[in-house]
């Protein structure tokens, strides 16, 4: 179940000062800490490719999980910040994924691995990842979009520094005493949730079903369904695959571990450029063709020719990583202008449930294909494909919006005309005019892998 709490515009304002800042701050180290070990699982892929001498389809099987069970788990998992709040749900959230990693002292078969770094770790990523957008959304009526950019923003700050952090836990630690330290990191997460400190004028008036069948009856929220499947699919392939290909290409391990940082540098700097320059730039149709469908045929169509030396390694990496962090700030934006932010959190579920799929299939998918193949570049030629479908479904409805059955200018009826609300207003006009009315704020965040 989603909680939905009202807001009103006294209480929103009066909530200023540090306290909502000292938020956004830990929601920030919230995201850093998840995502950097989460978009890592492609060091760890070749780590305990080597340990355990399994092929890349067996191995790839650590990654997937852990990034389907993230995704899954923060929106199954979405009661206990219903019931206890976005503090407690961090807290237990970090306690949990802290013991998943700490039981990787003690795996010495696979299926292991499966378990402590796939499925415990992922509930407990999952329990903290949502709450932390949460708990910054809940305190912010005005400048919502920057701090929401702010906390995001961690996510690529942890994909700089988490990769060469884990390397050189590994190099000297060996790759046990590395998920040992990382423990330590995810008992961090603890220090961050307590920091959120709840706002006692929240009330909450109603819950919404978690897969709530009113956005099924649009083609559009079908559309962006299949979207994040595909972008879920093809980036888990990246994330996952881009160390191993490197290295077949001669590339050292410390190197390779400068490429994934170099995705972090590249999406953090798109982040800020676009949130600096506001939503709307975001959302310009130029913009929107240009950078998710001409980035997504360049990397498509040239990833081979730029994985046979290091700087062109780096010349895609850095294409990618703009490239993502573009994408995943205009389908947010983009999802809320089609759809508005009611109908996002209403099929909530079905968006995360396709971004898991995405992320389980994935690697397993493509680690079949450099089995038969013998060859990394037909799995990024598959990922590339994938990523490029997922944008053009996006930017054409974004170029075609919605056109809905309405009154025109001359007040004939079932006359076309253009969509300007959001959607869920043209199949339920009363439960829109229901929660605009009490500004209510709805506890939902389409993550994007």
């Amino acid at each position: 179940m989603i909680v939905v709490t009202v807001k009103h515009k006294q209480s929103m304002s009066e909530d200023a000062g540090l306290r909502k800042w000292v938020i956004v701050v830990a929601a920030f180290f919230t995201q850093l800490i998840i995502c950097g070990i989460t978009y890592s699982i492609g060091i760890f892929h070749i780590v305990f490719r080597d340990h355990f001498q399994q092929n890349h389809f067996d191995t790839s099987w650590i990654g997937s999980i852990l990034l389907y069970v993230t995704a899954l788990s923060s929106v199954m998992l979405r009661f206990v910040t219903s019931e206890f709040g976005c503090r407690v749900s961090v807290i237990l959230g970090g306690l949990i994924a802290a013991g998943g990693m700490a039981l990787g002292l003690f795996v010495t078969e696979l299926y292991q691995v499966y378990i402590c770094f796939g499925l415990i770790t992922g509930i407990g990523f999952g329990l903290a990842c949502s709450p932390s957008i949460v708990a910054v959304e809940r305190h912010f009526a005005q400048n919502r979009f920057q701090a929401l950019s702010v906390v995001v923003g961690g996510v690529s700050c942890g994909i700089i520094l988490f990769p060469i952090a884990i390397r050189f836990l590994i190099e000297q630690y060996a790759w046990r005493g590395a998920m040992l330290i990382l423990s330590g990191f995810c008992l961090n997460l603890c220090v961050c949730g307590a920091l959120m400190k709840p706002q006692p004028r929240d009330k909450e008036i109603q819950l919404l079903p978690l897969l709530s069948c009113l956005p099924l009856r649009h083609p559009l929220f079908h559309g962006m369904c299949i979207a994040n499947l595909f972008w879920s699919f093809g980036s888990t392939v990246i994330y996952l695959y881009l160390p191993s290909y490197a290295m077949a290409k001669g590339t050292d391990f410390e190197t390779v571990t400068y490429l994934v940082m170099s995705i972090g540098v590249s999406s953090f700097t798109c982040r800020m450029m676009f949130a600096f320059m506001g939503r709307n730039s975001t959302l310009d149709k130029i913009t929107s063709v240009l950078c998710p469908i001409g980035l997504g045929l360049v990397i498509t169509g040239i990833c081979p020719l730029m994985f046979n030396d290091v700087p062109g390694q780096v010349g895609y990496t850095i294409l990618f990583g703009f490239y993502s962090g573009y994408w995943t700030t205009f389908l947010s934006q983009a999802s809320r202008e089609l759809l508005g932010p009611e109908y996002i959190a209403l099929g909530n579920g079905y968006l995360c449930f396709m971004i898991a799929v995405g992320s389980l299939a994935g690697g397993p998918a493509a680690g079949m294909l450099i089995q038969e193949e013998m060859e990394f570049k037909y799995a990024f030629y598959l990922a590339g494909a994938c990523l490029l479908w997922s944008s053009v479904i996006m930017v054409l409805f974004k170029i075609r919006s919605c056109v809905v059955p309405g009154k025109a200018a001359n007040h004939q009826i079932n006359q076309p005309t253009e969509h300007k609300l959001p959607l869920i207003t043209a199949i339920n006009p009363k439960v829109t005019d229901r929660m605009y009315n009490d500004e209510i704020v709805v506890e939902a965040m389409v993550t994007s892998f």
